[in-house]
């Protein structure tokens, strides 16, 4: 049970975060009696979440992941690995450049 709620919310991060806020939100106006203001606080804090988890899904894409301590303070491996790569592609960009104009010295 507990597997699948997380493959869920891994799945489909934006549809889970809105269901949540649209139960809160008719709750609140159905229920509580929340007026403009707070409906108008909700819809802020739901573009705020919403944001948060964009910004997780990139730093999960970049290679970060959540919950690995080790990811957090970086694989030597994948840093070192990474350098290298950028290592070659600067040389590649700088081969492919022209010399630097020097003008009158």
């Amino acid at each position: 049970m507990r597997n699948s709620i997380k493959q869920l919310v891994s799945r489909h991060p934006y549809t889970v975060t809105s269901l949540v806020f649209l139960v809160m939100v008719i709750l609140g106006w159905q229920v509580w009696g929340w007026g403009e203001w707070r409906l108008g606080f909700m819809l802020l804090l739901y573009f705020i979440v919403t944001l948060g988890v964009r910004l997780d899904e990139i730093s999960r894409s970049i290679g970060g992941h959540p919950g690995n301590p080790q990811s957090r303070t970086g694989d030597p491996d994948t840093v070192i690995g990474h350098l290298k790569e950028m290592k070659e592609l600067l040389r590649r960009i700088d081969s492919k450049l022209p010399p630097p104009d020097r003008g009158d010295e």
